[in-house]
Parts: C-alpha cells; structure tokens; sequence
C-alpha cells in the first residue's frame, strides 16, 4: 500500500478550491495524522502561503519549538489558516 507522503497528486485543495500539486511530505512538520490530512487537502501553492504566514507566526508570538504548548500553537494556526481545524 503507498500511503500520501511517498506519492504526490494532483487535489482539489480546500483551501483555495484549485485543482493542484500536494506539497512535499518532507516540508510538513507535523505528527503523521496531521502531515497526511495535509497532504489529502491542501495544494503546494497554499502550503508555500503557510511558510510565509508562519515565519511571522513564530516571530509575532515568539514561539520556541522546544515548547509543547508553542508547537501545539503552531499547529493549531495552520490548520486555522488552511481551513482544515476541526468545527464544533
């Protein structure tokens, strides 16, 4: 079975409704459910977006990977900025 981070495919992302290119398995620094909800969703395109916004996330709040609570943070925000956080 060849699971998402060993292929790329073209999607629709749900982010900006284009069809594109998942982005690179390697440049997603999350826990395996997350990384492969991003790969299923999100287009390189979008995934580029989010480097750029999170670089200023990291600065803005001074985030310290070293820290649970700040690499939960991180993580939280891009999903809120992809679309992808979960609704109650």
């Amino acid at each position: 079975m060849v699971s998402l981070t060993e292929c790329r495919m073209t999607l629709t992302c749900k982010r900006c409704g284009q069809a594109g290119e998942a982005p690179s398995a390697h440049r997603i620094p999350f826990p395996p459910e997350v990384k492969e909800k991003v790969l299923a969703s999100v287009c390189a395109a979008c995934w580029k977006e989010w480097e750029g916004m999170e670089v200023k996330v990291i600065n803005e709040y001074r985030l310290s990977f070293l820290d649970a609570e700040h690499r939960a943070m991180l993580q939280r925000t891009c999903l809120d900025f992809l679309g992808l956080a979960k609704t109650a």
